[in-house]
């Protein structure tokens, strides 16, 4: 049997498991019912894995031992919902076929879908576990969307030598944007980078009558604000994609009072890590600081990272994507999907091991699916979840049996990643190593 046979044994299991995350979702770091159902699954299916606390899940399914060649491959899934409350309809005031249980909690963007298809992979495996050459690891991700905690999985692998294991490194994202069906895995660029920033400026509030005896936060916030959007235009390339946005902003209770302090938190999303999100971050701090300073404000930075990486695919795995992809699923379903300004964790797996993320399309405009992801609207299309296990179960076998040679490409360890990020905190936690 092909993969999508195989894969489709287990269809109506998929979309039941989607179903069950999707009312049942959790926050970032609180994910814990979500884990244990996920455990329960890979305990009955018989495979050997580990709950890492606060990270997630790892788990491991080998070939036969005559055929292992040494290398291994790692799937990834990520399982943390958003604070959002979700509405009782998708787009065009279609009903759900499926809606949270939980107030407040939503999966608004395809991480239910995302668990349940690496679910139906790891059946996939299992049914084709003598063709694998090799092993495969399945990674669960806890807080994808809001703390970091892959950090944990990472110190994990590295304990157990696991990470000098993988050769490559595969992660599947469904997308709103993408028509439903299409697999797309571009050559380089799909999803950005990100620096985010959370500042308060503190001045001296007084009567709204008389600004000229207070110093006032927000008059230093509108000139920083200003000074942020002029930043784009004059020091980055315009044909190098970047941009820049307050999401948070706090900053007085009433009309008639110029208050003590403002608050304002945001992001810059960029490709270019060297040419546009170093320059961007030095000068965009450096204008928060001297322009506090003009306007007599002292600045306590609650954050403000150093540039992270974008996820690019190495344009060999990417290729080779496409190729067994295609070989499963058909030349129709193979797409090119526009680089997401959005940002995600996997660009952490792929500076460490050479891999493709890819989309699966699920824009449909019959179901109501189509909606921004984090968005109260959002809803996917069940069906394209069986391409999401065939993709990553073949990519799996395909890989170890006859994948590009990866050993002479550029990667990072961890600890380095963590360096190059300005990590200290998390350096000194994880591995004992302070930066001045």
């Amino acid at each position: 049997m092909s993969n999508l046979e195989l894969a489709k044994k287990y269809e109506d299991y998929i979309i039941s498991m989607r179903r069950y995350f999707h009312e049942n979702p959790e926050l970032s770091d609180h994910e814990d019912k979500t884990i244990d159902r996920i455990s329960e699954e890979l305990t009955g299916m018989g495979i050997e894995h580990v709950v890492i606390p606060h990270g997630g899940i790892l788990a491991t399914i080998k070939g036969p031992a005559e055929k292992d060649n040494g290398k291994a491959v790692l799937l990834r899934a990520d399982v943390d919902a958003l604070p959002v409350q979700e509405t009782d309809t998708a787009l065009f005031d279609i009903p759900r076929c499926t809606k949270s249980k939980n107030d407040g909690v939503m999966h608004a963007c395809g991480h239910d879908g995302h668990i349940a298809m690496l679910l139906g992979a790891a059946h996939v495996l299992l049914e084709r576990k003598d063709d694998i050459e090799g092993t495969v690891y399945l990674c669960f991700e806890r807080g994808e969307e809001m703390t970091g905690n892959v950090k944990y999985i990472f110190k994990y692998m590295d304990e157990q030598g696991i990470s000098e294991k993988i050769t490559t490194c595969y992660g599947t994202h469904l997308l709103s944007t993408l028509e439903t069906g299409k697999v797309a895995a571009n050559d380089t660029n799909m999803m950005a980078g990100a620096i985010m920033f959370d500042v308060t400026l503190k001045g001296r509030g007084g009567h709204g009558s008389r600004p000229d005896l207070s110093l006032s936060p927000l008059d230093a916030f509108a000139a920083i604000y200003q000074g942020m959007e002029g930043l784009r235009m004059r020091r980055i390339d315009p044909y190098t994609p970047l941009t820049c946005s307050i999401g948070r902003f706090e900053g007085g209770k009433t009309w008639n009072v110029i208050p003590d302090e403002c608050r304002f938190a945001g992001s810059v999303r960029f490709f270019d890590r060297d040419k546009a999100a170093i320059t961007f971050y030095n000068e965009f701090k450096a204008i928060i600081e001297h322009t506090a300073e003009a306007y007599n404000c002292d600045v306590e930075f609650n954050s403000f990272n150093q540039p992270g990486f974008a996820v690019v695919n190495d344009p060999e795995c990417a290729q080779f994507a496409r190729k067994v992809i295609r070989e499963e699923l058909g030349d129709a379903v193979i797409d090119y999907a526009e680089p997401w300004m959005a940002s995600e964790s996997f660009s952490e797996y792929i500076r460490q091991w050479p891999g493709v993320f890819c989309f699966i399309g699920m824009k449909n405009d019959a179901k109501g699916v189509g909606a921004a992801h984090h968005n109260r609207f959002f809803d996917i299309d069940e069906d394209v979840l069986v391409k999401g296990a065939v993709g990553a179960s073949t990519y799996a076998i395909e890989f170890l049996k006859r994948g590009p040679d990866n050993s002479g490409k550029p990667h990072m360890k961890y600890v380095d990643l963590l360096k190059a990020k300005g990590a200290a905190a998390d350096l000194e936690a994880l591995y004992g190593i302070k930066e001045d």
